[in-house]
């Protein structure tokens, strides 16, 4: 039997994997409308994703970074409360979510903002931009402290401060090891992410070729949507997993 504070990347993706067989239609139900629906308006009505940096503007950043990821976080605290208590109904799992929701982003904003501001100084800077890719691992090691904050939120009702402290007490000694998780679920995702772009472009092309080249682009812009609200999901699984684990 797997001892309950085993955070091994291979335990958990297990044990996410086994929750998605059993419940994977009302997770997906409830997490679509903040994820598949914001991703396929954003794609059809927003501007167009920037291909390099001097495109990425403050008003694209807002509208296609920061909006989709605020109303995602809505479909990660409804998806780890219905996971934590699986006999609550998704109307009850998603009222929760919306009440807790100012409470997760104030600490997420308690923790992001200075090594946002220390991101921002170095990428702004030419003579310091050098030492970028030397925050990506202490960036991955905070995010990875953090990771159970999404579970928590909706599992113990405490302010930002209490939430920040309660998920860095918890993961003491085990930050490596979640880091390792998260890289791991990065890597997931970049390759599943190739998969589907691959995929997506041939049904676009397939379609364009037959005189449906806006369904093509709908259909692919749908896979890459699908995809991402598929690890949303996951993640949301993941860190309840985490969380129960180590609390």
């Amino acid at each position: 039997m797997t001892p309950v504070t085993d955070i091994s990347a291979g335990s958990i993706w297990q044990s996410v994997l086994s929750t998605l067989r059993q419940d994977f239609w009302t997770l997906f139900a409830i997490a679509a409308p903040f994820t598949v629906l914001v991703d396929m308006a954003l794609a059809q009505f927003g501007p167009p994703p920037p291909t390099k940096m001097a495109q990425m503007t403050p008003q694209v950043l807002v509208i296609l970074v920061l909006i989709p990821a605020l109303i995602g976080v809505i479909a990660q605290l409804a998806v780890a409360r219905l996971v934590a208590a699986p006999g609550e109904p998704p109307r009850a799992a998603l009222g929760l979510a919306l009440l807790r929701l100012p409470i997760f982003i104030a600490a997420v904003v308690l923790i992001a903002g200075p090594m946002g501001f220390v991101g921002a100084l170095v990428f702004a800077v030419p003579a310091l931009q050098w030492a970028t890719a030397l925050l990506l691992v202490p960036g991955l090691y905070v995010a990875a402290r953090c990771y159970p904050m999404v579970a928590a939120a909706v599992a113990e009702p405490i302010g930002p401060v209490a939430l920040l402290r309660r998920s860095w007490t918890m993961t003491a000694g085990r930050g490596w090891a979640i880091a390792w998780v998260l890289m791991i679920s990065i890597l997931l995702l970049i390759g599943a992410s190739l998969l589907a772009s691959g995929v997506g472009g041939a049904l676009a092309s397939l379609l364009t070729l037959v005189g449906l080249k806006p369904v093509g682009v709908f259909v692919a812009n749908l896979v890459s949507a699908l995809l991402a609200s598929m690890f949303s999901i996951g993640g949301a699984v993941a860190a309840n997993q985490i969380y129960q684990r180590l609390r």
